[in-house]
């Protein structure tokens, strides 16, 4: 696990670039706190920062072929390592580390176009090929792991985290008003784009290849997820087996297992399956200061009292909520709209000071259509009534009266529905005859999962230099879930063959009890700590050109906010956060490039 970054030249030399990857790795230390390298050649300067987990005595980054002009930095974890591992030896290779990285070297020199089909794991990589001039960007099929690039004709910057690549001169910083408006549509920036103009992801399942024949950079899928075609074999003959032989292999190397623990089913039954393969299981919960409704920490003691499991709380409290917020802002880099941010970064915290790498149960709802908003949709579609707008609205947090109040001409237009669908790639999914459940979990999956949620949970983890790892994710899960239609998934009761499974190990009323997102108390931190910072915030206005927002609109809200905090939570906790977003993110950053240029 680690960070990575690089930069590619086509007409100059990759060794006048090593300052400025530095200056990359320099801006996220945090992911890699064991250790960094550097390589650089004629046309390419490429490190890492190491959270070392498996092979830690070695495998030092970069990695390096032996007899071949070919180099990798890489991120994340290859499940399947020892078994590739093996069937390569078999083939003449030889290995100088007990490590992942170098499995993926090797397979590559085996079969450079078809090796990354090969990966069972959560990756992102950038491989040199100097014999070749070409680059190499890779992530894993579900987004689990981030890889943001920008490129003109005559360069390629690349690494794990946005503020890292803007450290670059040369790359700009902008805002992306069609990132905001996702944004305020459907919560998060939709991809392959960013909230910074220009900059842009690898899409999962893809590799990305530059050389002087492709400077812009050339697609080529190797394992992109088909959630909406004909149901394909599975690995595994049932749910409990997948996901059972998920959590023995997926978790940190050691006799003890560290688990993300809610209190919800998904979490649930993994530490359920958790505490049944590990010696000891240590399950890691947030709460909340004057116990709130969103607080399940009661839930999650019950279960970890019922499993055997050493349970370990944090309380999100007043007197540490609002430099929690703003740690959580910088470390997220975009504006993603849920509070629960917040209480990922608190808990991540509490298990690094354990663990480096933990179990979560993230993925679950998106491939099992767990969320009562899809089948709402669901069931209006199976009745045939419009649904579209149904399932659209429930994305979002601003109405389309709001709209006309809180957001200048242009960004309101780029809200629309039509034109948010159509960016998503929605529109065409519902024209081109995609059955409704199958156009849900192709969004929620494709879409959201890797930009809203493992986005969230990897940068506000690492944050912390824990790395979490998702076993709903593996590939024999993946294959179950996607062995079953969507539509027959969104038959009877919510992620029945979750359910199924997780009342052979835990109380019934747990596994029963109606699904309660992971929530979080924004209204009263809103109401409370977090006031004189949101009324700061709208008052100033700064940014609200640049965000497409209404001054006008922006005046009214806060006098609202003044005069009542309860009014309209979910409305100001999205505005505060954009405006948030945008002075300690977005024009820190400004000031950090402008310094650098006053210091040269």
């Amino acid at each position: 696990m680690c960070g990575l970054a690089g930069i590619a030249v086509w007409d100059t030399t990759g060794e006048a670039e090593t300052p400025g990857v530095k200056r990359m790795l320099d801006a996220m230390a945090h992911r890699g706190p064991d250790g960094s390298g550097l390589f650089s050649a004629e046309h390419v300067c490429m490190g890492t920062v190491r959270l070392a987990i498996v092979d830690p005595e070695g495998s030092d980054q970069p990695l390096s072929a032996s007899g071949a002009d070919v180099h990798l930095v890489f991120n994340g974890e290859i499940y399947n390592y020892r078994e590739l591992r093996e069937r390569l030896e078999r083939r003449g290779h030889t290995f100088k580390t007990g490590g992942d990285g170098e499995v993926i070297l090797a397979a590559y020199l085996e079969d450079p176009e078809h090796f990354a089909a090969r990966l069972d794991g959560m990756f992102a990589f950038a491989l040199w090929d100097g014999r070749r001039r070409r680059l190499l960007l890779g992530r894993d099929r579900c987004g689990i792991k981030p890889l943001y690039y920008w490129a003109d004709r005559e360069r390629v910057v690349f690494a794990s985290e946005a503020k890292a690549l803007l450290t670059d001169p040369a790359v700009p910083l902008a805002v992306n008003r069609d990132a905001i408006a996702d944004y305020i549509a459907v919560r998060f920036p939709l991809p392959p784009g960013c909230a910074f103009d220009g900059v842009r992801k690898v899409a999962p399942g893809t590799l990305l290849e530059f050389g002087p024949g492709a400077r812009s950079g050339r697609e080529r899928p190797f394992h992109v997820l088909d959630v909406r075609g004909a149901p394909g074999p599975a690995t595994a003959t049932t749910l409990a087996e997948a996901l059972r032989g998920a959590v023995e292999t997926t978790g940190q190397p050691g006799p003890r297992l560290g688990l993300l623990l809610s209190g919800g089913l998904d979490s649930t039954t993994l530490t359920a399956l958790g505490a049944g393969t590990a010696a000891a299981v240590d399950a890691y919960s947030v709460g909340y200061e004057n116990a709130t409704w969103q607080d399940e920490t009661g839930y999650a003691r019950e279960v970890a009292r019922h499993v055997g499991a050493e349970h370990k709380v944090t309380v999100l409290g007043t007197a540490d909520l609002l430099t929690c917020f703003l740690d959580t802002l910088w470390h997220l880099e975009e504006p993603i709209y849920t509070p629960v941010c917040l209480s990922t970064f608190a808990v991540t915290g509490l298990a690094a000071r354990d663990y480096k790498s933990v179990l979560a149960g993230d993925g679950s709802d998106e491939l099992l259509l767990g969320y009562s908003h899809m089948h709402r949709a669901q069931q209006e579609a199976a009745l045939g009534r419009p649904w579209q707008q149904l399932y659209w609205d429930a994305l979002g947090w601003l109405s389309p009266d709001d709209r006309k109040v809180l957001l200048d001409e242009d960004m309101a237009g780029r809200c629309e529905p039509a034109a948010a669908q159509s960016r998503a790639g929605f529109t065409d999914a519902v024209a081109g005859g995609t059955a409704p459940a199958d156009a849900i979990r192709e969004f929620e999956t494709v879409k959201k999962l890797p930009e809203y949620h493992l986005l969230r949970v990897d940068r506000l983890s690492m944050a912390h230099s824990l790395e979490v790892r998702v076993p709903f994710l593996r590939n024999d899960v993946v294959a179950w879930a996607l062995s079953h239609s969507a539509g027959d998934l969104m038959r009877g009761e919510p992620k029945q063959p979750l359910r199924d499974l997780a009342r052979h190990m835990v109380p019934r009323h747990i596994v029963d009890r109606p699904k309660q997102k992971f929530s979080a108390p924004a209204a009263s931190w809103l109401a409370g700590p977090l006031r004189p910072l949101a009324l700061d915030l709208l008052h100033d206005g700064a940014g609200a050109e640049e965000l497409g927002l209404s001054r006008t609109g922006l005046r009214r809200l806060a006098t609202a906010f003044h005069d009542d905090p309860a009014t309209t939570p979910d409305i100001t906790w999205g505005v505060v956060l954009l405006l948030g977003w945008y002075r300690f993110v977005f024009e820190r950053l400004g000031r950090t490039r402008a310094e650098r240029q006053t210091d040269r």
